[in-house]
């Protein structure tokens, strides 16, 4: 397929739809039943099993080698001139093939054996290389070179040989593209760190960015002037997210009446999260946004659904809206937010490279839904947030369990989070208060969220004061460069405390750390609080405080809160590595 034929592809995916759009899924729940998240939450109708739980994997009595290959970047360009593969030779009990007898244990991991890694391309070998049984994220070079730019993905082969004589495999695909004439932008993910990065125009540098913003609601904000594009990136936001209410959820699209704003980005050099959300099942609105749209410099992603699971919309629904944009266009990455905590999270997360996760887990009742009347457990009831607490490890969670399901699928995903930024509604009884705020971030961004998207804005005065205080965090370049360009340790022994979450982030080549550390209790905890750092972090002076205004001792010790902690009190800072 060459670039020019993507307008063809346009009009077969449009018939190609017609007659794929009837295979709507049945899930469990009876005629008449009304669902959220496979759940009944009407008092009049009585719980079932909702079904869609995620598979696990049986555990294995032998150690397993999970053989795994993807690229580094989602998308290569024709400008690229060099390309990389990420190797992970992952020792596992759930799932891969087995290893030789003796190996896999502790005690050969810790001296592991070499793995010998052929790369193939059909029957060619593109280079070879030598991993450790037991390693992650190996990166190894590939001559782009010796491929042609095109819109077919390759396919790539890796075989490893262990002790000569057994063999495994992995395959991924591998897109490397034509440089996009036309485009205004092109993005992609860093697959190594979870980074989006930007570009406008074939000469220009490569942006890193932290996405961080609100949804915010056309009827509510935007459609009161064009202005308000300006007001909102003067309060720091680095991304743009239009909520299409009102007249742009009508069909056919009033362009006349968007095109204003489409310019003003584009003046104003803002990012949009575009929101191409479309109803099961008619794409035809979704298709004519993306065609119309891919080329403007102002598109950063796509956002296809919001809470499909959640709205049980059919399970492959979001997979066949992302094959169709991505059929359309290839150059930017396509996201979604899941809602519910497990139902059929494979089937509907396959429809994104970015998955977000929506936990709102203030001021609410976790166990009785104050809006329907009935309890809410695993199989019955909604209360706002499924299958939560009512705290804010909700949060943490539901991240930690996202990632954890993506690497027994053998997928690459990046996740974004969205923090609670509402109330006074429904299952709500309160907006969050601005500390709360900051700790659902901070505690996502501590848990691997690689953006944030906020429901919604506007929000209270004070929400609003230090969401913009926050947003200088996360368009801060030396924070930037931790957060998506290092690895994160998260889940560090915090001592003297409980319910204290901290995590770093370490660049051996500047000698510096990024540490973040949040207090999820609304109480104060006196006396020190020592927070123990990894084994090969040692750490020295304070050389920025990015967030918070915490009294920290630093030495051989680790971390100390020499003063303790207030309730919620949060903290972000650079040090120096010794």
């Amino acid at each position: 397929m060459t670039y020019s034929k993507i307008t063809q592809v346009i009009a077969t995916l449009v018939v190609w739809f017609s007659v794929v759009q009837g295979q709507a899924v049945r899930f469990n729940n009876p005629e008449g039943v009304d669902i959220w998240c496979g759940k009944a939450y009407r008092a009049a109708d009585s719980s079932f099993d909702p079904g869609g739980w995620f598979p696990e994997p049986a555990v294995s009595d032998a150690p397993l080698l999970r053989l795994k290959v993807r690229p580094r970047l989602s998308i290569y360009l024709e400008t690229d001139s060099t390309a990389n593969l990420l190797i992970d030779a992952a020792v596992s009990n759930k799932v891969g093939s087995p290893l030789p007898l003796g190996l896999g244990q502790n005690s050969s991991i810790s001296s592991p054996k070499p793995l010998a890694v052929e790369i193939y391309l059909g029957n060619k070998v593109l280079t070879t290389q030598k991993i450790a049984l037991g390693s992650r994220d190996n990166e190894v070079s590939l001559a782009v070179d010796a491929l042609v730019p095109r819109m077919a993905a390759y396919n790539i082969t890796v075989r490893a040989t262990l002790d000569s004589t057994h063999v495994y495999e992995a395959w991924t695909e591998f897109s490397y593209l034509p440089y996009p004439e036309d485009y205004g932008s092109v993005a992609r993910i860093d697959n190594l760190y979870g980074g989006l990065l930007a570009q406008r125009g074939k000469d220009a540098p490569w942006d890193v960015i932290f996405a961080y913003t609100y949804y915010t609601q056309w009827t509510l904000y935007w459609n009161e002037s064009v202005d308000t594009l300006n007001e909102f990136a003067a309060m720091g936001y680095n991304v743009i997210h239009i909520v299409p209410t009102g007249s742009l959820g009508e069909i056919p699209f009033p362009w006349d009446e968007f095109e204003p704003y489409l310019q003003r980005a584009d003046e104003l050099g803002l990012y949009l999260r575009y929101d191409v959300l479309w109803t099961w099942p008619n794409l035809t609105n979704m298709i004519d946004q993306v065609t119309r749209l891919r080329t403007h410099p102002s598109i950063l992603l796509w956002y296809q659904s919001d809470e499909a699971d959640g709205k049980a919309n059919p399970a492959n629904s979001t997979g066949l809206a992302y094959e169709h944009i991505k059929a359309i266009d290839p150059y930017h990455p396509v996201s979604l937010a899941i809602n519910c905590w497990d139902f059929h999270y494979a089937e509907y997360a396959a429809g994104a490279d970015i998955v977000m996760s929506d936990v709102y887990p203030v001021a609410i009742n976790a166990t009785f839904s104050t809006v329907y009347g009935t309890e809410c457990n695993a199989t019955y009831g909604c209360c706002g947030c499924d299958d939560c607490e009512g705290k804010f490890e909700d949060i943490s969670v539901r991240l930690d369990e996202f990632y954890r399901r993506d690497e027994i699928l053998g997928w690459q995903k990046t996740q974004w989070f969205a923090p609670q930024a509402f109330g006074n509604e429904t299952f709500w009884a309160r907006y969050p208060t601005a500390d709360e705020e900051v700790v659902m971030t901070l505690l996502a961004v501590n848990h691997g969220a690689k953006g944030i998207v906020m429901w919604n804005y506007p929000a209270t005065d004070e929400l609003e004061s230090v969401t913009s205080s926050l947003a200088g965090l996360f368009t801060d370049e030396t924070a930037v460069g931790f957060l998506l360009g290092t690895k994160r340790t998260q889940d560090l022994v915090v001592e003297g405390a409980n319910r204290v979450d901290a995590a770093v982030w370490v660049d051996s080549k500047k000698g510096q750390a990024l540490i973040s550390v949040v207090n999820l209790g609304y109480d104060g905890i006196q006396g020190e609080i020592r927070v123990v750092l990894p084994e090969s972090v040692e750490v020295g002076n304070v050389v920025k405080v990015l967030w918070g205004n915490v009294a920290w001792k630093l030495g051989d010790d680790g971390l100390v809160a020499t003063e303790g902690l207030l309730g919620l009190q949060t903290s972000v800072m650079v040090v120096d590595l010794l």
